[in-house]
């Protein structure tokens, strides 16, 4: 799957990272990133509306396939890798955060989440949206180097191959 593609050679530098010359997303012509709006929640799951400070958006039983993935309009080749490894739907907390006020039309969030909750999604999903819609660089900032690696090559199989 190649939905991000670099061209040109990779080099490691001397503190042993990992850089790539050349160009880095490709053209707004590649049939492999999507033209219109990567991210956007599902006909019939409204905006969460920000008043009085608090904001809870509720996913009624009748409509818990909106918490699929693929009704996300994510791209076929990210939905298929995200499959690969599992991850078919969001958990109602994520979906909430998604459709909190202007989120996917970039505005800050800020969550907070116990540790293995799924917070990591929600910042992939939200990055993937800004990468493939404005094809702008990403920064993923992570606390500790073993992370940082560990996330770098989970990336570079979701998103590179």
């Amino acid at each position: 799957m190649n939905v991000l593609r670099r061209s040109g050679k990779r080099r490691r530098s001397a503190s042993g990272s990992d850089s790539f010359s050349g160009s880095g997303v490709e053209g707004s012509d590649s049939p492999l990133l999507p033209s219109g709006p990567v991210l956007s929640p599902p006909p019939g799951l409204g905006r969460c509306l920000k008043d009085r400070g608090e904001c809870k958006q509720t996913i009624p039983d009748d409509q818990t396939d909106k918490l699929l993935l693929a009704n996300w309009g994510l791209p076929v080749a990210v939905l298929e890798k995200y499959h690969s490894f599992g991850v078919k739907k969001m958990f109602e907390w994520q979906a909430e955060c998604l459709l909190l006020g202007q989120v996917l039309e970039g505005k800050n969030l800020v969550y907070s989440a116990p540790t293995s909750a799924g917070k990591t999604l929600v910042a992939e999903l939200l990055m993937l949206k800004r990468v493939l819609e404005m094809r702008k660089k990403a920064l993923f900032i992570l606390p500790f180097v073993s992370v940082a690696k560990e996330k770098k090559y989970y990336l570079q199989v979701m998103f590179l191959h």
